[in-house]
């Protein structure tokens, strides 16, 4: 065979490859094109405004796709949400090493958090509902994503000798009460135009009186309740 017939067979090989991909990777293709055209979609018209046919033509399936990969609509959504908080584990994987105190930590968790989750303030509130409608699998699954994100502050806090006192459940409820105060405190964004940074500060500020609350030699968590 010469050279330039060589050539011409490699050529034919590279275009054809598409057509061989494997089913896993034709699935994963489809389901990344579908979460790309509804986070457009959603992101310009809104989350009720946006039909699973419209996602569906954008992304250049049929829309029973949709049923197929996410189910319905909401599912798509939240896929949307692993992403999101995916994208924040991300950001904080081995990041906490870079700063020296707890309260620089807290800090640098806190504005990863609230630049990712305001980077849209409308998708992000359609999300926080969706929290309350999803099945209890879906919740079950969110919450071990959700431990997994909010690791380096529970771990920031195990290493912090000011609550060396604490048991690992005491650690794991501040968590979850820190949380709290963290959902509410994006809700500026959404009904007055509250920047990021100021969400940042306030939940920050709050997360203190919190944290402070759990540095007292009191028992149990009466701490944390008296403080929240």
């Amino acid at each position: 065979m010469d050279f330039p017939q060589m050539c011409l067979n490699l050529s034919d090989m590279t275009q054809k490859s598409p057509r061989h991909r494997s089913k896993e990777e034709k699935s994963a293709a489809t389901r990344a094109r579908l979460i790309s055209a509804a986070r457009r979609l959603f992101d310009k018209h809104g989350y009720h405004n946006v039909s699973v046919t419209e996602i569906a033509r954008a992304a250049g399936v049929t829309h029973g796709m949709i049923h197929v990969y996410f189910h319905s609509k909401a599912g798509l959504l939240y896929a949307l949400i692993r992403d999101n908080n995916a994208a924040q584990i991300d950001r904080l994987s081995d990041s906490l090493h870079d700063f020296a105190t707890f309260e620089e930590k807290l800090r640098h968790i806190v504005t990863v958090f609230t630049e990712d989750d305001l980077s849209d303030p409308q998708l992000m509130a359609v999300m926080q509902a969706y929290f309350w409608q999803w099945p209890a699998e879906t919740e079950a699954e969110n919450r071990q994503q959700l431990r997994q994100a909010l690791a380096p502050l529970w771990q920031a806090l195990r290493d912090e000798p000011r609550f060396a006192h604490r048991s690992d459940a005491e650690i794991d409820d501040a968590v979850e009460a820190f949380y709290a105060l963290y959902s509410h405190g994006l809700r500026p964004a959404v009904y007055t135009g509250a920047s990021a940074a100021d969400c940042a500060d306030r939940i920050v500020a709050r997360s203190l009186m919190l944290f402070g609350g759990l540095s007292q030699p009191a028992s149990g968590a009466g701490a944390i309740a008296a403080v929240i």
